[in-house]
């Protein structure tokens, strides 16, 4: 039986939650469709299956400016790759790769159909003129799309609210993790030696979105009765410089570590006493449930989207106040000190995962990307 052309629209690979999912996907949909993953820019920090062919539009692109110089050029290439592949719809992951899927889309009309992770409101506050742009364009041109994925009910619910859009043209699919390879990549070495107990954070360093200041004052209070505890942060991001005067003026030079990017994240989180995820803001932040797969326990703030549709009313790990470092450190100061109480979240986290494992979601993904295909001219 002849496969359906798809076409899997994405910015980069880099490193980040987003481009991980895609990275989970690509084999799983591969099974299903003549699947060709297209890449805004050329940058690859997660593996691609060896029969997917890769198409990137440009070299990287190193600026805001050169991203928005290459706006027409990518629309062109998109629509340029429609035509030549004669598909019928794009798969497109990430604001500024759907804009572009649903502008090609006036030249081509394929399907489109978007995926949306991360609270669009919060996506482009503090912006400036550029964000108030992209955010204005989403709101005008969403309403184009065959269909909208939502990785989280919260994000459905802004989406009707803010572009007003039918509900019914939202779905929901959380995002995938292929449990027992994480499973199995957690049992490796690290790529370096890890300190004897210790936090962990995985995330871009962006203070704003990330709340740094909050994590590390959480950690300075419970430095002070768990001296020998480090905190290990994994991911690179543009506030690097403004995170490390932080530790420094707080005087945990000693005790926190900047890992960087991290090629292999798993074997970190299976050997962390917790993962501490304290957001101002997510979509459903996909690092939670990688690091429940590896029996981790997680404390995570109980932002607007994301983390209380995982862990339910902490149920499956523990919710905190967003901006509350005090309750952030009285949380995980609990799982340290109460082991029968940390051995509990361990096992609620793997048997949580299990939910949102590739086999559980891929089919949604699928059903959803068939029932368009059957309805394109």
């Amino acid at each position: 039986m002849r496969k359906e052309q798809l076409i899997f629209l994405i910015p980069s690979l880099a490193g980040g939650g987003a481009e991980r999912v895609a990275s989970t996907l690509l084999p799983y949909l591969a099974r299903h469709f003549d699947l060709t993953l297209a890449l805004l820019e050329d940058r690859r920090s997660y593996p691609i299956p060896t029969d997917v062919p890769v198409v990137a539009f440009s070299r990287q692109l190193n600026s805001h400016t050169a991203h928005v110089i290459r706006i027409p050029c990518h629309i062109l290439a998109l629509a340029s790759l429609v035509r030549k592949k004669q598909a019928k719809m794009v798969l497109s992951l990430m604001e500024q790769a759907n804009i572009i899927n649903l502008l090609a889309s006036y030249i081509t009309d394929h399907r489109v159909v978007i995926s949306q992770h991360i609270n669009p409101r919060k996506q482009y506050e503090g912006k400036g003129l550029l964000g108030k742009v992209i955010s204005q364009t989403s709101g005008r041109l969403y309403p184009r799309a065959a269909r909208i994925i939502a990785v989280s009910n919260g994000i459905k619910e802004i989406i009707v609210s803010d572009y007003r859009l039918d509900a019914r043209r939202i779905a929901v699919i959380p995002n995938p993790v292929d449990v027992a390879s994480v499973g199995k990549m957690s049992k490796k070495e690290p790529s370096t030696a890890l300190p004897g107990d210790y936090l962990l954070h995985v995330g871009r360093l962006n203070v704003n979105h990330k709340a740094h200041d909050i994590l590390l004052n959480a950690f300075k209070k419970l430095h002070f009765f768990h001296p020998d505890l480090k905190l290990i942060l994994v991911g690179n991001g543009p506030d690097k410089e403004q995170i490390k005067a932080m530790i420094k003026d707080m005087d945990l030079s000693d005790s926190v570590i900047l890992a960087g990017w991290q090629d292999d994240v798993y074997p970190f989180m299976a050997r962390a006493k917790a993962l501490v995820l304290c957001s101002r803001y997510e979509g459903r932040p996909h690092v939670l449930v990688e690091a429940m797969a590896c029996g981790c326990p997680v404390v995570a703030t109980d932002c607007q989207t994301g983390p209380r549709e995982i862990l339910g009313d902490s149920k499956y790990g523990l919710l905190v106040s967003v901006d509350d470092p005090e309750a952030l450190a009285l949380s995980v100061k609990m799982l340290l000190t109460d082991k029968p109480r940390r051995a509990y979240f361990q096992e609620q986290a793997r048997r949580r995962a299990q939910d949102f494992d590739l086999e559980q979601i891929g089919p949604k993904y699928v059903r959803l990307l068939q029932s368009i295909a059957k309805t394109a001219v």
